[in-house]
């Protein structure tokens, strides 16, 4: 039996002080440190850090003897992040990222750390316990690998090959996000890094935890989510082993579970947990648009939907967001696919008009208009690489802000007096619909020789212009964008 445990045993059985404030004292930095790496809050941290050490107080006499506390603890805070994270998205986006950068600036010096630090947390949630606990103990808190052996209950040349699967394993997750580093430079990293000494005031309370006396509502909240939490990932377990247990005919029920709530309330077919979690995904936004509109934006929506399922994608990756869709529910829809991790991902806004106020390029929708801040915000989130097409009106203004190294975008701007509806937006629907399989930039220039061709048979000076930015060398090219598109601009089709 380690010494976390004889301390928590110590601690359930006689309600020792001495012992949980020990407990406290070894893991409260790493705990804290989790947090504010998620949140980005000092505050939120603080009240997440008291949280988790309440459940362990709480949790102390159901854990068993072969549990990895520090792992445990630091499992226990991704939940109360993800949960913390869930309500306050929309509230704290712009500051979180104020944080973060700020946080960034600061560890300048070590420049895969400032690579690691904003995806870390995201990737260390999508190993296997057994494998998070190896890091956590050996990167997080430096354990000798004898110590980490000892924690884990294994031989340790064991626990040392199995650190170096669960490095091969996360470096494959950073390698899916566009970060390309040894397991050598994301050790030393997260060694040096991960880790910093939580404010006093932490300390205190988190050592506090076990007595019950919550401080402030935030922490309530945040314990609520906590429990409902671990009681998700218990269930999603349970149906686990009746899968194995009952056979295939519990396939359907086992992937419902590992959807996402949002996907499951919604009605979700289940058969969609048979595509690769990374598998390419898209989402189709319809703004307002006038009653007179030339063409109906809805059938056109359904059009480039049909396009996307030709093209390879499952159809049940590709969302259609239409009627009086909010700012607020693409920017949620855009974080749900972000957790998803698509290894290619489509944002395809389909309007009237991409002015607002203050000449701040933004996407009209009912309600608070979706800007190109607002986007960049979201898309900066979603792994992968990406293609938007922004088939507004006065769009053009959308590229600078939202160039990117992974992200193709695609634009077009018209004159003063030209119809709201710009003429590129269903004569690209039309090349996509007939080339689904085609490059982005193909595509692209297709329908902008289609546009010109109107202008030409309609005798009328070309007003309207579409612009592709080109995430290869950051330049925004004009139409027809070249007789061969730049190789990040033409990825292959995805396999089905």
């Amino acid at each position: 039996m380690n010494d976390d445990i004889a301390l928590l045993r110590e601690y359930a059985d006689s309600q020792s002080d001495r012992a949980f404030e020990a407990l406290v004292a070894r893991h409260v930095h790493l705990v804290y440190s989790a947090a504010l790496r998620q949140l980005r809050d000092p505050h939120l941290a603080q009240d997440v850090t008291q949280a988790v050490f309440i459940v362990l107080a709480r949790k102390a006499k159901v854990l068993t003897d072969r549990t990895v506390i520090a792992g445990w603890l630091y499992r226990t805070t991704l939940f109360a992040c993800a949960d913390v994270q869930k309500r306050e998205f929309r509230r704290q986006r712009r500051e979180e990222e104020a944080i973060m950068e700020a946080m960034i600036n600061r560890q300048e010096s070590d420049a895969a750390w400032v690579k690691l630090a904003p995806i870390l947390d995201e990737a260390m949630a999508r190993l296997r316990d057994r494998d998070r606990d190896a890091l956590v103990l050996r990167f997080f808190e430096n354990k000798s690998m004898k110590e980490v052996a000892a924690a884990l209950g294994l031989e340790e040349r064991t626990a040392q090959k199995r650190v170096h699967r669960a490095l091969e394993k996360l470096r494959g997750l950073f390698v899916r996000r566009g970060i390309a580093l040894s397991v050598t430079g994301i050790s030393a990293a997260i060694s040096a890094h991960s880790v910093s000494a939580a404010p006093i005031t932490v300390a205190t309370l988190a050592s506090l935890a076990h007595t019950g006396n919550v401080v402030k509502p935030a922490t309530g909240s945040i314990l609520h989510g906590i429990l409902k939490a671990m009681a998700w990932a218990r269930l999603k377990f349970a149906l686990t082993i009746g899968a194995a247990l009952i056979g295939a005919g519990a396939v359907a029920v086992i992937g419902l579970a590992e959807l996402p709530a949002s996907q499951v309330s919604a009605g979700a077919n289940p058969a969609a947990a048979t595509a690769p979690t990374n598998a390419p995904a898209a989402l189709i936004v319809v703004g307002l648009i006038a009653t007179d509109a030339p063409e109906p934006i809805e059938a056109l929506a359904a059009k480039t939907k049909a396009a996307l399922v030709a093209r390879g994608f499952d159809g049940n990756r590709v969302d259609v967001l239409s009627g009086k869709v909010t700012r607020d529910q693409v920017l949620q829809k855009l974080h749900d696919f972000a957790q998803a991790g698509p290894r290619e991902f489509w944002l395809v806004l389909l309007g009237q008009s991409g002015k607002a106020q203050g000449d701040v390029p933004a996407f009209q929708v009912s309600g608070p208009r979706l800007t190109v801040i607002d986007l960049k915000s979201a898309l900066d989130t979603v792994p992968g690489q990406q293609f938007v097409f922004i088939g507004t009106g006065s769009s053009g203004g959308f590229l600078p802000g939202l160039r990117d190294q992974r992200r193709t975008v695609l634009a077009a701007t018209h004159a003063e007096g030209e119809p709201d509806q710009p003429r590129f937006l269903p004569a690209w629907v039309k090349e996509f619909d007939a080339n689904s399989k085609a490059a982005f930039a193909e595509i692209a220039a297709r329908a902008a020789a289609d546009v010109s061709d109107e202008y030409k048979q309609g005798n009328l000076a070309q007003s309207e212009h579409a612009q592709l930015s080109n995430p290869a060398s950051g330049e925004i090219l004009d139409a027809p964008f070249g007789v061969n598109p730049p190789p990040s601009a033409t990825p292959p089709a995805p396999e089905k």
